[in-house]
């Protein structure tokens, strides 16, 4: 599992004072930024191997300004050329938001989908929950 502490930022609050529900895909996509690292270490653009296909967010509490967030991702499922990352965000030993990113490894030259590599399943396979 990956973790990250978010410090919330005022500039992140709605008109009600919460933290607003646009912000959680940034902070998950943040939550991931380990999980980059461990399936392209060079972090290089031109050969990134990953697309995301898809993601939810299912708010679950509210979550407020001026108390720690504690961000976590883990892998839920890895498929032959995709795998799902689980995230769910933590606020006073609450769970406030929890979703789903699907990651697709694909070949950008080729513009296709194409199978996870067996080095990063068993990478991958470490981070299961």
């Amino acid at each position: 599992m990956f973790s990250k502490i978010i410090e919330p930022r005022y500039s992140e609050t709605d008109a009600l004072g919460h933290i607003n529900n646009t912000v959680l895909p940034v902070w998950f996509e943040f939550a991931r930024t380990d999980l980059f690292a461990l399936c392209h270490p060079p972090q290089t653009h031109d050969d990134w191997p990953m697309i995301l296909a898809k993601i939810d967010v299912e708010y679950l509490q509210q979550i407020f300004y001026g108390k720690q967030v504690i961000v976590n991702a883990s892998i839920e499922s890895i498929g032959t050329k995709s795998f799902v990352v689980l995230q769910e965000a933590w606020q006073s030993d609450q769970l406030v938001a929890k979703g789903h990113a699907v990651h697709v490894w694909f070949d950008y030259k080729q513009q296709s989908s194409c199978p996870v590599p067996d080095d990063i399943r068993t990478a991958l396979s470490d981070h299961l929950r």
